[in-house]
């Protein structure tokens, strides 16, 4: 009899429902590194744990920091589930339609935001549902089930299983194993079953459907060993309560986050302790003290290794180094335009220039007979920046070596890019202050011009009459007319200094004063009325040009919105649903779809403004 008893206790014990073995489980999550750790808390049913419930101690002492969050509550904190529903020949019939309906049970029971994900498997495993949170999904996937058929591969299926979360980018999860019998024909084993699940950080479940063929042992071993736990149901009709209750036990599940103050080489024993719930314990080793390797090196240290890009460094090094000695050892002297500077106001030097100065300085003195560094110089000038060529020029080489230097250490080849985008950002913005300069003197032209047909009916010259209202004009109006009236004092006739300033200025309207001031000294034409005259036409090309905005605007509106509305997309999914977007930057068709997608954006873009864009 006394033989006996302990046979009777097991089978009762095996026998009981799932909800009547629940109990607070530990299992280590995969998202921390140490010190930092993170543990999965399992508790029973329709059970909440309120501000300072949980205590954490490592080998008896607290812990640092402790935090507990539930799962599901933020993107890190996502641990998906898998039900694995044996459908061998075994289970034709209520047997295989009681899983179904079990497994619709587990869904309206789970936490929403708990991705599910659905396998069967006989003979072979096959994937009904990769992880999702939608319903209509789960639904529609357990609608169509393959027929029950083959032979019972098991371990397969829950290897592929755990495969699922892994391939899912998933910080750990729960697989559920619904079985009526043993596995027959795996070429995994329960050890490799057990070895996957504690690497993907998967806790263990399973259920097992009494049948003629029904081994609990195997499910019972899987489950002890994967830190779950196992259930039995005598028939199909127990399986849909055994589900629902796993479905709001691993719903209740909590994210313990804390930092360990354990020494190196150490074997660590964490107990969680939940008032008025009861403990769970689990171990681990901290890991020992190395020192950095060649294997740890950070990404973009085999770019950095590689001998063409030690070469490149060294050389821009070395050039800098040299082009800064030699513009500091230079001799400084003085050039015509320097001494012209003295007399118009234009003098760019500083009375005590700095170092930056001087490399600046030296730099325009080396290559200023070049065309293309005047036209940088004229262009700076039309932009309204006091900035020197010179500075602007090894500001920009500058900035950008720093950052390509900086980015490669970090990303790799893709640090090569400011070597490109900052000199393409400060042209931008270059090309924005002058086209905001020629706008700005254009709405200027009306008011500067009438003062001067003032002073040209009061009897001034036209250069005069230029000049004196040159104090109560603003800049760039001042700044252009002063040019202009500088130029004919050295020699310059007024009419090719103010051609001058239409074509800096890009205005047609300057050209007929510049007509005006031909006109007067050939001919002694009335300046004053020709001037109201063009003022007048002025006013009136303003007028439309005000007019064409206004009607353009909401197309320049559209087109800055369509093109910067994907791209804010972009970076909003990226970082709210990292997962849903990642296939577009692992993935070469992902890396097409980008490319398209810049493609039609770029075009769409120039498309509009095209549209929207009138020569007034």
């Amino acid at each position: 009899m006394r033989r006996t008893a302990p046979a009777l206790l097991l089978a009762l014990a095996l026998a009981l429902p799932a909800h009547a073995a629940a109990a607070v489980s530990l299992s280590p999550a995969g998202d921390a590194q140490f010190p930092h750790k993170a543990f999965v808390l399992t508790l029973p049913e329709s059970t909440r744990l309120a501000p300072g419930q949980v205590a954490v101690t490592e080998n008896q002492q607290p812990v640092h920091d402790l935090r507990t969050s539930v799962v599901g509550a933020a993107q890190r904190a996502k641990l998906g589930v898998v039900l694995a529903i044996d459908a061998s020949s075994s289970m034709k019939g209520e047997a295989f339609a009681g899983a179904l309906d079990a497994a619709r049970a587990f869904a309206e029971e789970r936490n929403p935001r708990q991705p599910l994900a659905l396998v069967t498997f006989g003979t072979e495993s096959r994937v009904l549902q990769r992880f999702t949170t939608l319903d209509s999904e789960i639904e529609k996937a357990l609608a169509t089930p393959p027929t029950p058929s083959g032979g019972t591969h098991m371990y397969d299926a829950a290897v592929r299983s755990i495969d699922l979360v892994k391939r899912a980018g998933l910080q750990g999860g729960f697989l559920v194993v619904l079985s009526d019998g043993s596995d027959h024909g795996s070429t995994a084993t329960s050890d490799d079953v057990v070895a996957a699940a504690h690497a993907a950080h998967v806790r263990l479940y399973t259920v097992g459907l009494e049948s003629p063929v029904f081994d609990p042992e195997a499910l019972s071993a899987l489950a002890e060993q994967g830190g779950g736990r196992y259930s039995q149901a005598t028939s199909a009709d127990d399986l849909q309560e055994i589900y629902r209750v796993l479905g709001a036990e691993i719903s209740n599940s909590y994210l313990v986050r804390y930092d360990s103050l354990a020494s190196p080489g150490r074997n660590i024993v964490v107990r969680v302790k939940v008032a008025g719930l009861g403990s769970a314990a689990a171990t681990y080793i901290s890991p020992e003290l190395k020192l950095p390797s060649a294997s740890a090196a950070p990404k973009g240290a085999d770019l950095l290794d590689s001998v063409a890009i030690q070469a490149l460094v060294a050389c821009l090094i070395a050039g800098l180094l040299g082009l800064a000695l030699f513009l500091v050892l230079g001799s400084r002297r003085r050039r015509p335009r320097d001494r012209v500077a003295q007399f118009t106001g234009h003098d760019d030097d500083e009375a005590e220039p700095t170092l930056t100065g001087r490399l600046a300085a030296g730099a325009e003195r080396t290559i200023t007979n070049v065309g293309a560094w005047e036209g940088l110089s004229e262009t700076l000038d039309i932009a309204g920046i006091s900035h020197s060529a010179g500075r602007v020029l090894l500001g920009t080489a500058v900035v950008a070596a720093s950052l390509s230097l900086l980015l490669s250490s970090v990303a790799g080849p893709l640090g090569l890019l400011p070597l490109v985008l900052v000199p393409v950002g400060v042209w931008t913005y270059i090309s924005y202050r002058i086209k905001r300069e020629r706008r700005i003197f254009g709405d200027q032209l009306a008011d500067h011009l009438s003062v001067v047909g003032g002073s040209l009916r009061v009897g001034h010259s036209l250069t005069g009459a230029l000049a004196s209202a040159l104090d109560e004009a603003p800049d760039p109006a001042r700044r252009e007319f002063a040019r202009a009236v500088a130029d004919e004092r050295l020699g310059m006739p007024l009419e090719d200094a103010l051609e001058l300033v239409a074509a800096r200025m890009d205005n047609r309207e300057v050209e007929h004063i510049s007509l005006l001031a031909k006109l007067q000294r050939e001919a002694g034409a009335d300046a004053g009325e020709m001037v109201d005259q063009v003022v007048d036409t002025v006013r009136e090309r303003q007028e439309l040009r005000r007019t064409v905005r206004t009607l353009t605007a909401q197309g320049r509106f559209s087109q800055l919105v369509l093109t910067l509305l994907p791209v804010g997309s972009l970076l909003f999914l990226t970082v709210a649903a990292h997962d849903y977007v990642q296939p577009l930057y692992t993935t070469t068709p992902g890396h097409i779809v980008l490319g398209v997608a810049f493609l039609f954006i770029v075009t769409g873009a120039l498309v509009i403004r095209k549209i929207v864009s009138f020569t007034v």
